[in-house]
């Protein structure tokens, strides 16, 4: 039956059962190159379920149908064994806890500390050391932890700015992580990547994401040594990196998209105010949609991801999902229905995480998510807020852990979370859909999410290496930062005011979870670390603006300011893509490189000169405080890879989100007004990060590349030719691998093969099994 043979790729039909009623798909034996026989099948009361054929979460999965009664046999014969922590929770001699918070700032610690208000870090920083932490360059969240957990700098990674651009086509895309297109199945002398089935195309083989960090983190060389790891929430990981060895769990944060691939999410926003839909949005981040009240009530549809299986479609249209808000004419309350799910809600409040399925294929393949709802306004206008459709923890399909499904043990233990990384939504602030207050509300959500977490993980938790990340101080901190003191142009009088406490005040919730850290495990090396500092964020700068005026980019004609990669390639010498980086357009690397290796360096060197002497004509000051040079600053086999040069700018002033993609806004410099008012993409020297260490720190000026090596040698693990950084804390006083092994690895059985990595067979974590 060649239409069945269809709904699994690349396998053997052997069997087809019979059909047991009308409109039920038949029961399929069949057979997978490298797999035992299995038995699937689907009906129209459990549909089968797989992967988008471009979606980012169908990572390493094959588009198969679920199946009806066998599904724990099909899952196992699709991913193999997964590694993870044993269900009586994996013990270790020796406990090291890193507690990661981005953006914590180091002089708004010690202004607080002298004031008394830290007292756990303080007494942290009395038994040990509290240092400044040396930051990336540029100081940038995927770069700087990418250096942290590889113990490398972005010559080595490959992680250079949020932005990353491809030089033989000139395109930005996020560096967070990369798609892998499938390879054409073989099949009668030619190549087929899809087959056609009923309007779909269906792909015969998935669409893979990989992170694009190249080198290894620190965890798998603990883990192959016999060192159990538990990592929390690690940004720049995403598709997390599976770790070979002792048991391993992983959860991922920054750089995790939802379901419509968005990183940081695309939150949706319905109105009836007419002021509103003329006005729209002001940012990206969110998509408004007008909605009519018609006897109190709205009729309106989610919008969800692309459908690209529908055949011949040159431009495919999202799946969308049809909902009904009902609300009291009297009452400031409503109902919103869709699908199965009914939330009542007043105004001003806040749904839960409700489940949504966006059908793909019927019967074949749907997305399963979950999404908040915020009612922000009933009577006299109906505003909805809708957050971004975030991957459901509880939901197999999703790439977004490891082992495998364990996600889905974390959130039966814990409710339902945010999986997309960034989950603060800024954008929304930005926008002015939310006020402050709703922002600190919505903040809050998240906040609480991971203290929950974060209990279970502190409860569970046996020995090894434990890391755990908020980011809720870096999204925070954008938004607040420049309340603390007067004369933002971002912030009100009034605002400053009333919200100029909001990070001390989150810095005092911080020391309470490092306290409580201590009081649960006293005798654990404990470290407190965050990515980069922070400062005031006062004045946008347009890089490709300023290199147009100055004779180095040329837009294309006709020009268009706003539009991303708008350059005249034939007639620029230099470009900007990202927040710090420029690239000179070199012939033979560049699509089409005008700049002859041989005046390479000469043009760095007078754009270096010209960017040096770049001057505020608001404040005579000067904008630019360091230009590194990326061959001399990185090191690595994919230094070339990287800009040519790295802008650091003076505190106070940051590369704008349009030069970031390229674009060409009129004015070289002006005044950032955004509520996102505070920044760290600067010189590097101005944002460190802090270190608070339970044991002496014996360098004087650590760095985030110190911290894998040390790590690494606490638990008696050489490290890597490739990582430069040192042992801060001056030398191992770990058990020898030999007594790890015979400690922690005796139950464990032989090892064997999946996806190219070692696994312990059976391995359950916390009392999970894959």
């Amino acid at each position: 039956m060649p239409g069945l043979r269809r709904l699994v790729p690349g396998g053997t039909v052997t069997d087809v059962g019979s059909v047991r009623s009308a409109g039920e798909l038949p029961v399929v034996t069949a057979r997978w190159p490298g797999m035992k026989t299995i038995h699937v099948g689907c009906g129209p009361d459990r549909p089968c379920v797989c992967p988008r054929r471009r979606d980012i979460a169908s990572s390493r999965r094959v588009c198969l149908p679920r199946a009806t009664g066998l599904l724990v046999a099909w899952a196992a014969a699709l991913c193999g064994p997964s590694a993870g922590c044993s269900e009586e929770e994996a013990t270790h001699a020796m406990k090291v806890i890193v507690l990661g918070f981005d953006g914590l700032d180091p002089a708004l610690c010690e202004e607080l500390m002298a004031a008394g208000r830290l007292p756990h870090l303080s007494a942290l920083a009395r038994r040990g050391s509290f240092k400044r932490l040396g930051t990336s360059v540029p100081p940038q969240s995927p770069v700087a932890w990418s250096n942290l957990m590889t113990g490398t700098d972005s010559g080595q990674h490959g992680v250079f700015d949020f932005i990353h651009r491809d030089p033989t086509t000139a395109a930005p895309f996020s560096s967070a992580a990369v798609e892998v297109p499938p390879e054409p199945l073989p099949i009668v002398g030619s190549r087929v990547d899809s087959v056609p089935a009923f309007g779909y195309e269906l792909p015969v083989r998935p669409t893979t994401i990989k992170p694009n960090r190249h080198s290894r983190a620190f965890w798998e060389y603990l883990t192959e040594a016999g060192v159990p790891a538990h990592v929390f929430r690690m940004p720049a990981n995403y598709p997390p990196t599976a770790s070979a060895g002792a048991h391993f769990c992983c959860l991922s944060d920054m750089g995790t998209v939802d379901v419509v691939n968005s990183q940081g999410g695309t939150f949706s926003y319905y109105t009836s105010d007419p002021a509103e839909q003329e006005s729209g949005l002001t940012t990206e981040g969110g998509v408004l949609y007008g909605v009519t009240v018609h006897d109190d009530r709205v009729d309106g549809q989610w919008t969800g991801p692309v459908n690209e299986y529908v055949a011949g479609a040159g431009s495919p249209e999202p799946v969308r999902v049809a909902f009904v808000l009902r609300r009291d004419p009297s009452e400031d309350v409503v109902t919103v229905e869709w699908q199965d799910q009914t939330v009542l809600l007043r105004e001003g409040e806040w749904s839960e995480w409700r489940p949504v399925t966006f059908e793909l294929v019927p019967y074949v393949t749907t997305l399963r998510a979950m999404v908040r709802l915020y009612m922000k306004e009933v009577h006299p206008q109906v505003k909805l807020y809708v957050s971004p459709f975030n991957m459901d923890p509880q939901e197999e399909s999703w790439e977004i852990d490891r082992p495998k499904n364990w996600s889905r043990h974390v959130s039966d233990a814990i409710g339902r979370y945010y999986t997309q990384g960034l989950a603060e939504n800024t954008k929304a602030l930005s926008n002015r859909i939310f006020t402050r207050d709703e922002f600190l509300r919505q903040s809050e959500i998240v906040f609480q999410e991971r203290l929950r977490l974060f209990d279970f993980a502190m409860g569970h938790y046996r020995g090894g290496l434990l890391f755990f990340y908020f980011g809720t101080t870096d999204l925070v901190g954008h938004m607040f930062w420049g309340a603390q003191r007067a004369g933002h142009p971002g912030v009100t009088d009034e605002e400053h005011q009333r919200y100029g406490q909001v990070m001390a005040e989150l810095y005092e919730r911080v020391d309470e979870i490092v306290g409580r850290a201590v009081e649960r495990f006293p005798d654990a090396l404990l470290m407190v670390v965050s990515d980069h500092g922070f400062c005031d964020y006062r004045r946008s700068v347009h890089l490709n603006t300023w290199l147009q005026q100055n004779g180095y980019a040329v837009m294309n004609n006709p020009p268009d300011r706003k539009a991303s990669m708008n350059f005249d390639f034939l007639q620029t010498r230099a470009y900007g893509v990202g927040l710090n980086g420029l690239y000179i357009n070199l012939a033979g690397r560049e699509r089409m490189g005008v700049v002859d290796s041989a005046y390479r360096q000469s043009v760095i060197d007078e754009i270096t000169a010209k960017l040096l002497a770049f001057r505020d004509p608001k404040s005579g000051g000067a904008v630019v405080k360091t230009v590194y040079d990326g061959r001399r600053q990185y090191h690595g086999p994919l230094r070339d890879a990287g800009p040519d040069l790295i802008v650091g700018y003076m505190a106070g002033y940051r590369g704008s989100g349009e030069s970031a993609m390229g674009a060409f806004p009129k004015a070289v410099i002006e005044d950032n007004t955004d509520a996102w008012g505070a920044d760290h993409c600067v010189a590097a020297d101005q944002v460190p990060g802090v270190l608070f260490s339970s044991e002496r720190v014996r360098v004087d000026e650590p760095d985030l590349l110190d911290i894998a090596p040390t790590l690494l040698a606490r638990f008696g693990v050489a490290a890597p030719g490739q990582m430069t950084g040192r042992d801060f804390l001056g030398g191992s006083l770990a058990l020898s691998i030999d007594e790890h092994r015979k400690t922690e690895m005796a139950s464990v059985g032989p090892l064997r093969g999946n996806q190219g990595n070692t696994m312990p067979d059976g391995v359950k974590c916390y009392g999970h099994e894959d």
